[in-house]
């Protein structure tokens, strides 16, 4: 079993019953992020799956990516309030770049109730840098912040 693939068994075996993580399983959500083109994402993209493109994006030596699931930040803390929704789910991708650089990527691919979506997209992109956050719109976009023309 790969390291990624315990790290989200560990996740989805302590979170508290009734939330998105115990809907959908970690094995199922990779599978859907490994199989997944990233023109899928972001049409601006090659058909290469998600993680390849990922790979080549943070170049050698890849650090590794760190896979969390979560809520998508939707849930409010309330129970009552949470207890009765269908409450998103998404894969996140978390990699430590160089540069104290923390890149983060969600994905929504379901919901606790329905499971997993015909239809993921992005929820979130971002990059850390001590302590200030920049986001970004598309795949596309960060791909042009991390990867700039190289001047003549």
């Amino acid at each position: 079993m790969s390291l990624r693939r315990w790290i989200l068994l560990f996740f989805v075996a302590i979170a508290p019953a009734g939330t998105a993580l115990s809907q959908i399983s970690a094995d199922v959500a990779i599978g859907f992020i490994d199989d997944l083109p990233a023109s899928r994402l972001d049409p601006a993209l090659p058909r290469d799956s998600f993680l390849s493109w990922l790979k080549d994006l943070i170049g050698p030596p890849s650090a590794a990516v760190q896979w969390e699931m979560n809520d998508c930040g939707t849930l409010t803390g309330i129970p009552w309030a949470d207890q009765n929704r269908d409450v998103p789910v998404c894969l996140e991708a978390n990699v430590q770049l160089t540069n104290q650089r923390i890149l983060g990527i969600a994905i929504y691919v379901g919901t606790e109730k329905t499971g997993l979506t015909k239809s993921p997209r992005i929820a979130n992109i971002y990059i850390e840098t001590d302590g200030d956050v920049a986001y970004f719109k598309s795949l596309s976009e960060l791909q042009a912040a991390l990867n700039p023309p190289k001047k003549k």
